[in-house]
């Protein structure tokens, strides 16, 4: 589906139309890779005890790298390549707190392109190994200053010649991956959506896809979920943390979502709808819960698209899928 008028400014659709280009010339020059499998994930129904509104989740997990970052990623390599000269010998630098860094890996692989990841030691050991199994290398920062001490050093080393960093915080190109490939697919998928609900990171899907939406569907509901305590994947976007591109103007309802929540949220979902997903989106689907049950007229939302942004298997090795006990109430 096209849009009449964009919500782009003319700057960023003519850096969109740059940026199609050098994807059609990354696939056409990697024909049946995994270039050419990003994106186009499934959408699959959720079960809700309120027959009259639909939950369906976009599973990004069916990504070649298992997470929504692959799109992100690929549209960040393709606009460096694109407006910044990087070359085969430039090593691509990126702070994550995993799945950038594991799509960033997967893509340097495909295109014989080096790549530095700066994550937080804390991060879940599954990701770390991803990451070296694409051939990419990893510098381990301090846990306790999360991964705002990961972009401070890819910040540093970006001063390094023969370094180029992704800064998919600061940069645009993450919010056009989302406006170009995730929302077109969302609304292709449900084209009746009212309401769309997303975790916020480095806010580029939240931003980027409800940009898009809201072009033809100007009433659109964007739920942010903000982590209310410490969750793997998800940042509050405010103070200190607010990244460059977040754009609060499309946001609608935060909702704020706390660890064993999170973690409780993610089991159910394993066990009552099969979906191996990670704890960012048993949040999004504890906070779309919360919200429906906060408002006091539903009559006007029928369709919910919940962003599904990785799978669980990822996070075995940490206690996300324990069953402590905790939060039984809230299903």
């Amino acid at each position: 589906m096209t849009s009449t008028t964009s919500n782009l400014s003319p700057e960023l659709q003519q850096r969109l139309a740059d940026l199609r280009q050098r994807l059609a010339y990354l696939r056409a020059e990697h024909p049946n890779s995994v270039l050419t499998q990003i994106g186009n994930t499934p959408m699959l129904s959720i079960p809700y005890e309120n027959p009259n509104i639909k939950l369906w989740a976009k599973l990004d997990s069916y990504n070649p790298s298992s997470s929504v970052k692959d799109r992100t990623a690929l549209y960040l390599v393709a606009d460096a390549m694109e407006q910044s000269g990087v070359t085969s010998e430039t090593t691509l630098v990126e702070a994550s707190s995993g799945n950038t860094g594991i799509g960033l890996a997967m893509i340097c692989a495909v295109l014989k392109q080096k790549a530095l990841i700066y994550m937080a030691d804390d991060t879940s050991i599954e990701r770390r190994h991803l990451i070296s199994a694409y051939g990419a290398k990893i510098k381990l920062t301090p846990g306790e200053l999360g991964t705002t001490g990961a972009i401070e050093a890819a910040r540093a080393k970006n001063e390094e010649e023969g370094f180029y960093w992704i800064a998919q915080h600061e940069n645009k190109a993450n919010i056009l991956a989302h406006y170009d490939s995730t929302g077109p697919e969302i609304l292709q998928q449900c084209p009746e959506i009212d309401a769309f609900v997303a975790c916020s990171g480095t806010t580029g899907t939240l931003v980027g896809a409800s940009s898009f939406i809201k072009e033809t569907h100007p009433d659109l509901q964007v739920v942010s979920v903000w982590p209310k305590t410490k969750i793997m994947g998800i940042r509050r976007p405010d103070g200190d943390c607010r990244p460059i591109i977040y754009d609060d103007s499309w946001i609608d309802h935060i909702i704020e979502i706390e660890e064993p929540g999170a973690k409780s949220g993610t089991r159910a979902l394993a066990n009552q709808t099969g979906m191996l997903v990670g704890p960012t989106s048993g949040a999004a689907w504890l906070a779309t819960r919360r919200w429906l049950n906060g408002l006091e007229d539903t009559s006007h939302i029928k369709n919910v698209v919940i962003f599904f942004p990785d799978d669980g298997v990822r996070y075995l090795s940490t206690d996300t899928f324990h069953d402590d006990g905790y939060g039984k109430d809230f299903f």
